[in-house]
C-alpha cells in the first residue's frame, strides 16, 4: 500500500491543550515508528471561536501506522484507509481528554 501525505484539518475551541495532546500522541507513534520529522502541525487561524489548523503526516508515516494498528484501523468507519485512517486517530485523542476534531482536508481529496 502507498499512500501520499496526510492533509487533516484539525479544529477545536481550546486549541493549545489540545494541541499538545496531539503532539504528544504523534511523537509516540512516531517512536514507534522509528521515524523522526514526520508529522506537523501548523498555527492555527482563529474564527468564531473555533481554531482551524492543518494536521501533516508523511505517507510513510501513515503507512507505519497502519502497519502496526491494522485490525483496530480496519475496524473504523470509511471506505477508504486515509478515511479509517483519520477516525482512528481522532478515538485515539479523544481517549486523552483531546477535543479536537480531525478530517480529512479538502486538498488531500482533490
Amino acid at each position: 500500500m502507498i499512500l501520499g501525505t496526510f492533509i487533516i484539518d484539525f479544529q477545536t475551541i481550546d486549541f493549545e491543550p489540545d494541541a499538545k495532546i496531539a503532539r504528544e500522541l504523534l511523537m509516540r507513534l512516531q517512536e514507534k515508528c522509528q521515524l523522526e520529522n514526520a508529522f506537523a502541525l501548523d498555527e492555527p487561524v482563529q474564527s468564531a471561536g473555533w481554531s482551524f489548523a492543518k494536521m501533516f503526516l508523511s505517507g510513510q508515516f501513515a503507512e507505519k501506522i497502519y502497519a502496526l494498528n491494522a485490525y483496530e484501523i480496519d475496524g473504523m468507519k470509511g471506505k477508504k484507509i486515509e478515511d479509517r485512517l483519520i477516525a482512528w486517530l481522532g478515538a485515539r485523542l479523544k481517549e486523552m481528554r483531546c477535543n479536537a476534531q480531525l478530517k480529512m482536508a479538502p486538498e488531500m481529496k482533490a
